[in-house]
């Protein structure tokens, strides 16, 4: 009997899992990948600086 083609799809990780993305990380504790990346993601601007505030930037290191 052949293995099955659905047991071969499946995560070949070493790492316990608890579903949806979760991984036990260090000390027993959940990680979530894009939860690490949110505080990043925080802070990142997502609007440019106004014009008047870049020329006193501009003018100030003059």
């Amino acid at each position: 009997m052949e293995p099955s083609f659905a047991s071969l799809l499946k995560r070949q990780s070493p790492s316990m899992s608890y579903g949806h993305g979760w991984i036990m990380g260090e000390n027993n504790h959940r990680w979530h990948p894009s939860r690490d990346q949110s505080a990043l993601l925080n802070g990142l601007r997502t609007r440019k600086p106004s014009l008047v505030t870049r020329l006193i930037k501009r003018w100030r290191t003059q």
